[in-house]
């Protein structure tokens, strides 16, 4: 399925962002939709593997309206950047799962008015191969909304715009949706000592079910 790039309100530096972007990756390496009957219909989490800068708008292809995307607080430090940042809507969190109580009241808040968020449970971008362990915090965040967590696995866009931050291009990418999890499936319980773990395990166990179409398919 061909990306579908859709045509809506907000603000100026998102909406322009998003243009650029996707006539980037048109260029770089066109993008393939998979799994958009699996998107729900109203705000959810949306949890995705991390391999590039690119995961955040390649991501937000899938959806109609405004997302915005959970991101170390450090990116967000910056003069320049960090303006960038907060125009594209993105939610500063730190790194371990203390002192995010405020990232957390940000979700809700953003869930609540209609809003869907991105989180990648790696935290870092990874080299594509595999996936990197999931953090704690990511899965607490992912369920606290209480709202359709969707898993998106995205392949080839580490061939675009790797870690490394060399461009490349030339290559298909695919990025596919599975089926969306709901936070009492994946939930142990609050008395659970090991609960963050155990939830952003079995997140990242959904994404990686998520196969990569043969190429007969892209």
């Amino acid at each position: 399925m061909r990306a579908r790039y859709f045509k809506f309100g907000g603000k100026l530096v998102y909406k322009a962002w998003w243009h650029i972007s996707s006539v980037f990756c048109d260029v770089f390496g066109r993008i393939e939709l998979y799994g958009y009957e699996n998107v729900p219909k109203r705000p959810c989490i949306i949890i995705a593997n991390h391999v590039s800068y690119l995961d955040p708008t390649a991501v937000a292809f899938f959806h109609e309206t405004e997302l915005c995307a959970v991101a170390r607080d450090t990116l967000m430090r910056g003069r320049i950047l960090g303006w960038i940042f907060r125009r594209l809507n993105a939610i500063p969190v730190k790194r371990g799962q203390s002192g995010n109580l405020g990232a957390f009241r940000d979700v809700l808040a953003r869930v609540r008015s209609g809003v869907g968020v991105i989180i990648f449970p790696e935290g870092t971008r990874g080299l594509g191969a595999g996936l990197l362990p999931g953090k704690p915090g990511a899965g607490l965040l992912a369920i606290k909304a209480g709202v359709p967590i969707l898993p998106v696995r995205s392949f080839g866009l580490e061939e675009v715009l790797p870690r490394t931050n060399r461009l490349g291009g030339g290559g298909r990418v695919a990025i596919c949706a599975g089926k969306p999890v709901y936070p009492e499936e994946i939930d142990p319980g609050k008395d659970c000592p090991d609960r963050a773990q155990i939830i952003v395990d079995r997140l990242m166990e959904r994404i990686a079910q998520i196969e990569r179409p043969v190429a007969r398919e892209i």
